[in-house]
């Protein structure tokens, strides 16, 4: 089948959560044997190398650049357009052409968007066959970042989180299907009916690489050592982190005042790179292999006050039989328990006390680290996660079949709309 690939980031290398998830999609589409034509923005200049790379996997690799200040006024733009900020940074007239001038000379059979922002180059003469993977309800994101601001910034992002709400239902009526990682994210769409639940969702959770996340010896420590990892600049990693060092790493150093506690992650912002003046607390800023530091591990900490869909940190160090303790809110994607596969403490208190105690004993942390490896190899292999996808993808085969799936009746379609409205010719050349 030829299969039109949308992507907001280039989906290579596969090293951070929506990275990850694409570039699987896209290889195990390129392994059954699928001609992928593949449209993505770089808004990481560095990642314009890896098109090369993504050859291997795809017969046409298109990547534009995305500049932050050309993304960022577009997004001022949207203001008066009453689309949302996210969908506007990511207009580009230049994107359009190529998808447009793509889809006049390939007779696609069927279409992957990949995130809520790129499904403006839906074409829609293809609605039918087309799949989205919004992974997460991005909406429900800017709700919880408005809840934690003030004054106009609060209002703006409440503003984008309404708008958005209302772009993802109608992506849902407009698309033949549409995927999230996780029932809990599936429940944030209240306003969906049942018949549309039912006939037009999927989930699909994340898998992680688990030939790649090995176990193996760990280096001996002479001192208990804590690991975190995730972007650094990313929000609720930033206020997770700060409130665990700031609340609960005292707690632990009362109890174990030989303990290292080590934040691995690109793009760390101030308030994070601070937190190395905090005694046993270091910060690595971006590293080429996370897994050294998983390896040396003596626990993983997720302490999340919020968090969307399902966390790639967590899967990586289960892979590497590290033992974690999470919030609730850090777990709520996953079908974990507490005391089974991971331990899950929300006060600083208990945070503390779940820690000291895998540290203290030897036995429970090995019961939890072996009950986390077995975990993913069952539930989270990617060759298993993803045959949903390639199922609802290779469906679309069948020309005639695919003529009785045609987008709800009566919706005025908002991509469509969002598309027209940009006739201004760009600079993003």
């Amino acid at each position: 089948m030829k299969i039109l690939f949308l992507a907001h980031r280039v989906p290579y290398p596969p090293d951070k959560g929506d990275k990850i998830r694409a570039f699987h999609e896209l290889r195990a589409l390129f392994e059954r044997g699928h001609d992928i034509h593949l449209f993505a923005f770089a808004d990481d200049l560095k990642d314009l190398q890896y098109q090369v790379e993504l050859s291997r996997y795809c017969t046409e690799v298109r990547v534009l650049p995305l500049r932050r200040m050309t993304g960022s006024l577009r997004a001022a733009a949207s203001l008066a357009r009453s689309r949302p900020l996210s969908v506007g940074y990511y207009a580009s007239q230049r994107m359009r052409r190529l998808v447009d001038r793509a889809v006049m000379t390939s007779d696609f059979d069927a279409v992957l968007v990949y995130s809520s922002t790129m499904a403006q180059y839906a074409p829609a003469s293809l609605a039918a066959r087309t799949v989205v993977d919004l992974v997460d309800v991005d909406s429900e994101k800017w709700r919880d970042y408005s809840r934690r601001a003030g004054g106009l910034k609060a209002r703006l992002l409440a503003l984008e989180s309404e708008r958005l709400r209302r772009y993802e239902y109608e992506i849902i009526h407009q698309a033949a299907w549409t995927i999230l990682s996780s029932s809990r994210e599936a429940s944030l769409l209240d306003e969906l009916d049942e018949f549309t639940r039912r006939a037009r969702l999927r989930i699909m959770t994340n898998g992680v690489d688990t030939d790649y996340f090995l176990p193996g010896d760990s280096p001996p420590e002479s001192r208990p050592y804590l690991v975190f990892t995730g972007v650094m600049n990313y929000l609720p990693n930033v206020e997770g982190v700060c409130r665990f060092v700031d609340q609960v790493w005292p707690l632990i150093r009362a109890e174990s005042p030989e303990a290292d506690f080590v934040i691995v992650g690109r793009n760390p912002v101030v308030a994070v790179r601070k937190l190395a003046r905090y005694d046993g607390v270091s910060v690595t800023g971006e590293v080429d292999d996370v897994r050294p530091y998983l390896r040396r591990a003596t626990v993983m900490v997720a302490p999340l006050n919020f968090a969307r869909g399902v966390q790639n940190k967590l899967l990586e160090a289960m892979a590497m039989r590290k033992p974690i303790v999470a919030t609730p809110a850090a777990v709520a994607g996953l079908r974990v328990e507490d005391g089974a596969q991971v331990s899950i403490a929300e006060s600083p208190q208990a945070f503390a006390s779940a820690v000291v105690r895998i540290i203290n004993d030897r036995d429970w942390r090995e019961s939890l680290a072996d009950s986390a490896r077995i975990f993913v190899e069952r539930e989270h292999q990617w060759l298993s996660i993803l045959q949903p996808l390639l199922r609802l993808i290779e469906s679309f085969g069948d020309r005639q079949a695919v003529g009785s799936r045609l987008p709800v009746p009566g919706f005025q379609s908002l991509l469509h709309g969002f598309v027209e409205s940009q006739s201004r010719p760009d600079t993003q050349k």
